[in-house]
Formats: structure tokens, sequence, C-alpha cells
């Protein structure tokens, strides 16, 4: 569990389940993750299933704790070959905000706090994040955390730029 000034950072649990279905009903969250455009509840269930599964975060906003978003260790579960080359060891993010939470420097806070938490406690080499090219408020974010271009790989049918910090 991490902490920041707004935001629980825990693993995602059951009682997201409602919460985390609901914000991922969002047409560009769906479209953006390769989600099917009907998500059906029973789909829905089993992404959070297995998101439950890998190093996931909840970001719970410590006001209400609602589910405001979640950011995911993808690492394991790309293949080699949708991952540009890359050392080995570092930690390759996803996150998402949900709709009615965005622009609210939500995610800037938690990957602030989860950048220091890798680059302090873990001693994780680098962290590696993408976006899509017309995804250009998670473009200035990482820049923001100071992130870097790194290159780019296909995720579907789409492009993912590549973004890389080091300690």
């Amino acid at each position: 569990m991490i902490e920041t000034e707004r935001l629980i950072l825990r693993p995602l649990s059951p009682q997201d389940e409602e919460a985390f279905i609901r914000g991922i009903a969002d047409d560009e969250l769906r479209r953006m993750y390769g989600f099917p455009a009907e998500l059906s509840r029973e789909t829905a269930r089993r992404i959070f299933a297995h998101f439950s599964t890998i190093p996931a975060y909840g970001l719970i906003r410590k006001a209400d704790t609602a589910l405001v978003g979640f950011l995911l260790d993808v690492a394991s579960e790309l293949p080699d070959s949708m991952l540009p080359s890359l050392p080995e060891s570092g930690c390759t993010l996803a996150f998402a905000t949900f709709p009615p939470y965005q622009r609210q420097g939500y995610m800037w806070e938690a990957l602030t706090a989860l950048i220091e938490d890798h680059f302090t406690s873990k001693n994780t080499p680098y962290l590696h994040c993408g976006h899509f090219p017309f995804n250009e408020s998670s473009r200035r974010l990482l820049h923001t955390l100071g992130f870097s271009e790194y290159g780019q790989h296909r995720f579907g049918k789409s492009v993912i730029i590549d973004e890389i910090l080091f300690p």
C-alpha cells in the first residue's frame, strides 16, 4: 500500500469490482485498452478478475473511498514482440483514470508516489510506460514526470509510444 495526500494505492480487491466495471465502461477507455466495443458485464468481470491477479493498484480517493483509476505492472502480460528492446528487470506500467476523475491530478499524484517507491524501496532500474499517439494528456503527464520517448511498438491495430524513466 502506498499513501499520498489524497489517495491510497492498494491492490484491487473484491470491493472495487463494481466501480471498476463502471469505470471501464467508458468508450475511450475500452478503445484504448482493446476491450470489446460491446463490453458485457461478464467480460468486465473477467477483466477485473484478471487485473486482480497481476501486480495492480486501485487508486482510492481518501475523501470518499472512490476508485478513481488503476495502475498495473503489465511486464509479465505482454509478449516480448510487443515491447521495445528494454533492459531486464524493469517495470512496465499501464494506467488509467476513470472519466469522472480525469484532469484532477490524481494520476500525477499516484505515479509520483509509485516512482518514488520503485526507485527508493524496490531499486527498480527503470520504469516503462506507453501511450497512444493521440493521447496528449498521457504524453504530457509522463514528460512532466521525467519520462523520455524511447521508441514505439504495436498493440493490436494501434501503435504505442514508449516512454522510459531511469532513477
